[in-house]
This record gives structure tokens, C-alpha cells and sequence, in this order.
């Protein structure tokens, strides 16, 4: 027989136990005990306190030799033979790439490029974030790999040099893990640079040999259609006269021009008349004879 306590709480277990001297008879010596145990309840929490730390990173060292960057001017296309001379208006690749021994871990960005005479004049490509800054001398560049960029341009050069210097800088940085393919920079078209009168006048800027003629931002200042030029005369095309460089009003050179014209026939005439209509000394002679 069991029963629970609440206080203490626990468990009771009872039971009755009798003792017979004589398996069939009951007799005045027989004995009955009820024996009842009791098992108290025990509530304790039991605590250990664990330190537990990393262990100590593993470090592994490898020294990973950087990458092997080169730039060339290649004739027409990304497999093109190497130009060292040029004529303007010719279509060359300008190709930069970077060799090295350990395949997708490395990214590349050409960046701050110039263009140099020499002699200290520049002119800037493509700017700090690898953008170009005019479409005619070098557009947005492409990346087809990880560790190589280039695009195609025709060849210009300074009005009044021969060589030009090119001057780029390559960043190399490592590859995030888990990229199939490396960031390149998100620029936008690049504008048409605009030149002052200065450079115009001086023919310090450079010569462009790619023109555009059904873009609307470029100016007739600065760039003449082949139209134009087919349909000046001799004159426009060798002296360039304009009226607003002439210190006269439009009647006064109208004027000097039809003076030097008179001028011009009444020197032709005299000139023919002295070779053609005199009679020289030998035909004289022979008509004395005659006489």
C-alpha cells in the first residue's frame, strides 16, 4: 500500500506482515506487523561551472608572388602584332595585362591614365575610378578576364610632336572568395572634352582622327565635315581669309581685290604685247635688204 506526503513530501510504503508457529492453526502466539516505510523527496540542484575557449587559430603562411603587368599598342585587335609606328587615324587595341602563377585570385584596374608629349603637356584618359573622360581619344575600357583590359582607338597625336607617351596605373587587388568574376567599374558614356580657344588657336591640343559627325555635342569649331571642305574653293582651302581677321570693311576689300585684279590684266597685256608684237632686230635688217 503506498500514499504520498506533502509535508515533508515523500512517499509511504506499507505493508502487513504475519507470523504463524503453526501453518494451519492460529494460535495466541501468532504475531501480525505492519511495517510502513517512508522515502522522503529530496529536491537539489546540482551546478559546475565549465570554462570553455577556442583554441588558438591555425596560421598558414604563404608568400604569393604578385602579378607580372605589361601595356602594348596592338595593330586592330587584342591579337594583333605590336605597333611602334603609327599613322593618324590608324585603328590599334590598347591591351594591358597582368601574368601570374595563381589562377582566379587576383583583380586588376587600370586607372589615372595620360596621354604625354614629352615635354610636360598632358592630357588625362581616364580618371582615378578607371573612367574615361573623352570618347574620342579613349573610350570605356573592357575587362574579358580577371587580369586583363583593353579597347580600340585610332591613333591621334599632338599637332606639333611626333611621339606621344602613354601613362597608366594598375591596382591589383585579391579576389573575394566565393566570386566567379571580379568588380569592374560602372561608368557612364563619356562626355566630348571641350577645348578652349587658346589650345585652338595654339595647336596645342591634340589632333583627332576619329570624328563622329552624327554626334550633336560636337561643335563645327572645332572638327569640319569632309563636306565642308570638299565644297570650299581654291582660295578658302589655301589662304583661310576671313573678314572679321581683316582690318577693312567688307566695300574696302571688295575694292583692293578688284584693284589688284586690274593691276594683274594690265601687267598680262603689257607682258604679251612686249614678247609677241615687237619685231626683232634681224626681221628689220632683212626688210632694209628688200628695199
Amino acid at each position: 500500500m503506498t500514499s504520498q506526503s506533502t509535508s515533508p513530501r515523500g512517499l509511504f510504503l506499507s505493508t502487513n506482515v504475519v507470523v504463524a508457529f503453526n501453518p494451519d492453526f492460529l494460535t495466541k502466539n501468532d504475531r501480525v506487523f505492519k511495517v510502513q516505510c517512508f522515502y522522503m523527496e529530496m529536491e537539489r540542484r546540482i551546478q559546475k561551472e565549465i570554462q570553455i575557449s577556442m583554441p588558438p587559430p591555425t596560421m598558414h603562411a604563404k608568400q604569393l608572388n604578385m602579378p607580372v603587368c605589361k601595356y602594348e599598342v596592338l595593330d586592330g585587335s587584342p591579337t594583333g602584332p605590336p605597333v611602334y609606328f603609327a599613322t593618324v587615324g590608324q585603328m590599334v587595341y590598347h591591351k594591358w595585362t597582368c601574368d601570374t602563377e595563381h589562377e582566379n585570385t587576383f583583380c586588376m584596374l587600370v586607372h589615372s591614365c595620360f596621354v604625354d608629349d614629352g615635354n610636360g603637356q598632358r592630357v588625362q584618359l581616364l580618371n582615378e575610378k578607371g573612367c574615361a573622360l573623352d570618347k574620342y581619344l579613349l573610350t570605356n575600357l573592357e575587362y574579358p578576364t580577371d587580369l586583363m583590359a583593353g579597347r580600340e582607338a585610332h591613333v591621334y597625336k599632338y599637332a606639333d610632336r611626333d611621339n606621344m607617351y602613354f601613362d597608366c596605373q594598375i591596382s591589383i587587388t585579391v579576389k573575394e572568395p566565393g566570386l566567379d568574376y571580379c568588380d569592374v567599374p560602372s561608368c557612364p558614356d563619356p562626355p566630348r572634352r571641350r577645348r578652349s580657344n587658346i589650345e585652338v588657336e595654339n595647336a596645342t591640343a591634340l589632333a583627332l582622327a576619329q570624328v563622329d559627325y552624327e554626334d550633336s555635342e560636337v561643335s563645327s569649331d572645332y572638327i569640319m565635315p569632309d563636306e565642308a571642305i570638299i565644297s570650299l574653293n581654291w582660295l578658302q582651302r589655301n589662304f583661310d581669309m576671313r573678314i572679321t581677321e581683316l582690318c577693312m570693311t567688307p566695300i574696302g576689300t571688295t575694292l583692293l581685290i578688284f584693284l589688284n585684279s586690274f593691276l594683274f590684266i594690265i601687267s598680262l597685256v603689257s607682258i604679251l604685247h612686249v614678247c609677241c608684237f615687237r619685231t626683232s632686230p634681224k626681221l628689220e635688217n632683212m626688210k632694209s635688204t628688200a628695199l
